[in-house]
């Protein structure tokens, strides 16, 4: 092994967010640095990549105690890097917009509220029964009836 070689292993070694940051196709996404917060009352103790995914799409909208899935994401999450999306396994957050702009239109189902900081997000989960958030910035402190929902990669551990 050169020189070159030992100094590239090093760097990884040092930095292994580098091997994973962008990846290339085929090759795992870092795991953004996002969070699900939510109502104590929520019947869940954590979800699946596959249940958010599932939820961001319109597909679940009811929790199993029969409140609605409200879903609110701070405003920084649409727009530029959408690495968290892709993690998720999506391709893009057009893909979830399209069908949130449909709903909208049709009046289905209410497209997931957008708020520019995380207090506005906050106040609107803690006053709306059902309600989830996304963030991208990791809440310092949480109102009385908010907790930090954990998100699972592995499906056989998700709990209804």
């Amino acid at each position: 092994m050169g020189l070159p070689a030992l100094f590239l292993l090093l760097i990884l070694i040092l930095f292994p967010s580098l091997s994973l940051e962008k990846g290339w196709a085929g090759e795992p996404v870092a795991k953004p640095s996002f969070w699900v917060v939510g109502q104590k009352a929520i019947p869940i103790s954590s979800l699946t990549l596959n249940q958010i995914i599932h939820i961001l799409n319109l597909n679940e909208r009811i929790w199993g105690n029969g409140d609605a899935i409200r879903v609110a994401l701070l405003s920084d999450m649409l727009k530029g890097d959408d690495q968290w999306v892709q993690w998720l396994g999506v391709p893009s957050i057009d893909t979830f917009l399209y069908k949130w702009i449909e709903a909208d239109l049709v009046q289905d189902w209410p497209a997931p509220k957008r708020f520019s900081n995380l207090n506005q997000l906050l106040e609107f989960i803690a006053r709306t029964p059902g309600a989830i958030g996304l963030t991208s910035i990791q809440p310092p402190t949480l109102p009385p009836n908010i907790r930090i929902i954990p998100i699972l990669e592995k499906e056989s551990k998700a709990q209804p």
